[in-house]
């Protein structure tokens, strides 16, 4: 493990649920900044297929935060975007190597309205 050892195991016992759904958020992340502008060999594109993960891993993530009481049903949108972003930040303590995954979390949560609008879609 290249970061810290002590984010991590406060990450997997504070919010275990959160914990592994922040593993596959991360890994969509990384897929949709790989992926952007690709397409297959038989024209389907790899984006939107890339993106489409990404919005199942960050509607999951959410549910856990719940699950892990990090946020309620009635936390405000704009709430639940700050703790994301805190939970994101603290994963990146714990494993810095996925920056084109960190990249596109930035990119995401830049536009506030785009993102308050992705996240009120998806809960």
């Amino acid at each position: 493990m290249a970061g810290n050892a002590h984010f991590a195991q406060q990450l997997q016992i504070m919010t275990p649920h959160t914990y592994n759904a922040l593993q596959k958020l991360v890994m969509a992340m990384a897929d949709v900044s790989k992926n952007t502008g690709k397409k297959t060999f038989f024209g389907r594109d790899k984006g939107q297929d890339a993106y489409d993960k990404f919005q199942k891993s960050l509607k999951a993530t959410m549910q856990c935060m719940v699950l892990d009481s990090v946020i309620k049903e009635s936390t405000s949108t704009e709430d639940v975007i700050n703790e994301l972003k805190k939970k994101i930040q603290h994963f990146q303590m714990v494993y810095p190597n996925w920056q084109e995954a960190y990249v596109f979390a930035e990119w995401f949560f830049e536009d506030e309205d785009s993102a308050v609008s992705t996240i009120d879609r998806l809960r």
